[in-house]
């Protein structure tokens, strides 16, 4: 196993691992979404489609935690759904630049912007390394494979 791929598989379990708890908010009493929801935007009424939509995500981030964690066994195996799961999210920065830009740049949505800001930065970032690691394996590949002429 060369470095690239060690290095992929770690950074593929860490970020499985850690969006794993999310579990919680999937469950969490209603009581705790409400406060949670008064926190994060104030005056905002806690309906069917704000529980909806807030527990959906967090079950995502679950979904989407466990897969890392599977595809980080195999990192060659599953080379095709992670680099899926890389581009996914380069098209949710496009989507957040679309329509969350603007809003930030208007100052218009609070302190909780800033926070969803973070985790774009983040997606990006994630999204960029595993393609970047995913190269760095293909040419190793390349170099240790024998000459077939």
């Amino acid at each position: 196993m060369n470095t690239a791929e060690r290095n992929l598989k770690l950074l593929l379990r860490v970020v499985g691992i850690t969006s794993l708890p999310a579990v919680v908010a999937v469950f969490m009493p209603y009581s705790w979404l409400v406060r949670s929801v008064e926190l994060a935007e104030p005056g905002t009424p806690v309906l069917v489609l704000v529980s909806y939509l807030a527990r959906l995500l967090s079950a995502f981030y679950v979904l989407l935690g466990g897969m890392m964690v599977v595809f980080s066994t195999d990192v060659r195996r599953y080379a095709g759904a992670i680099r899926l799961v890389a581009l996914w999210s380069l098209m949710a920065v496009v989507g957040f630049l679309i329509y969350g830009a603007p809003a930030l740049a208007k100052g218009s949505f609070g302190w909780f912007i800033w926070f969803v800001a973070g985790d774009v930065v983040f997606g990006f970032a994630l999204a960029v390394a595993i393609l970047l690691l995913q190269r760095r394996i293909a040419k190793q590949d390349k170099r240790q494979a024998p000459d077939e002429n």
